[in-house]
């Protein structure tokens, strides 16, 4: 694909100089506004072209760089509107400690929001990727929300580099939220505080492999709830309703917790 021709960069300092962005308007349902940076790099290296969603990219002048902008442009609905040099929106999702919010289930703000018409197959990339990787680390939450915190090392499908993703979904299903890292130090450090940022003393971790969080491998239901065999889950102070609704819970159903 012509989104992946030229040399993969990482603009850190130098005298690399913006010529020219744009920002996406009127874009799809599952899309967020993608932006597009052009400029020199320093030295009379090339030209770079910066993608909120693809990355950088060298090239060795500036009929390559623009060809491969209107590629770019072309993966997207809506239309593109020049706008003021700023580099401050693409640092939202590849930040400037080098982790990238691959995913984010409540937040547009993710790379799989800028990808336009090539997001189902980057992710599906990612997902492959990511799914062959190692885990190295790992939270299991309360049986009552069956989510995760893992951390896992994986190669980059896409720049062939090593990295360190972040997955979290406190609730099985819903609230997905992916975060990869250069480093693996760093992505320690931000799976410890994940774990300890997301624990909740009345629903305890069914396991975690970070000390002083709590932890109950049975996985109780705390006080107040039941947890009917269909896998429902009723307040005891709404029983009443419940079954005022729906008919009675047998003393078997109500034993069932």
């Amino acid at each position: 694909m012509s989104v992946e021709r030229g040399e993969i960069i990482t603009l850190r300092g130098g005298q690399h100089r913006a010529v020219m962005q744009w920002a996406l308007r009127d874009f799809g349902p599952m899309d967020a506004s993608a932006q597009i940076q052009v400029g020199t790099l320093a030295a009379g290296r090339g030209w770079y072209v910066d993608h909120i969603g693809f990355g950088t990219r060298r090239f060795g002048d500036k009929r390559a760089a623009w060809t491969v902008t209107r590629q770019l442009m072309g993966l997207h609905e809506g239309h593109w509107e020049e706008a003021p040099v700023n580099r401050r929106p693409f640092l939202v999702v590849r930040r400037s400690d080098g982790s990238r919010v691959l995913y984010d289930q409540n937040d547009d703000e993710c790379l799989y929001s800028y990808w336009g018409e090539l997001k189902d197959r980057f992710w599906g990339r990612y997902t492959a990727a990511m799914n062959a990787g190692t885990k190295l680390r790992n939270t299991t939450t309360h049986k009552l929300f069956e989510g995760f915190i893992t951390l896992s090392e994986y190669a980059d499908p896409t720049e062939g580099t090593t990295r360190y993703v972040l997955e979290r979904a406190r609730e099985g299903g819903g609230d997905c939220r992916v975060i990869d890292y250069p480093d693996r130090e760093l992505a320690e450090t931000r799976y410890e505080q994940s774990v300890r940022g997301n624990a909740r003393r009345n629903y305890p971790y069914q396991s975690s492999d970070v000390d002083g969080v709590p932890v109950d491998s049975a996985s109780a239901d705390p006080p107040g709830i039941r947890r009917l065999p269909s896998g429902e889950i009723v307040a005891t102070a709404d029983l009443d309703e419940y079954e005022g609704l729906y008919g009675p819970v047998t003393d078997h159903h109500r034993g069932g917790q």
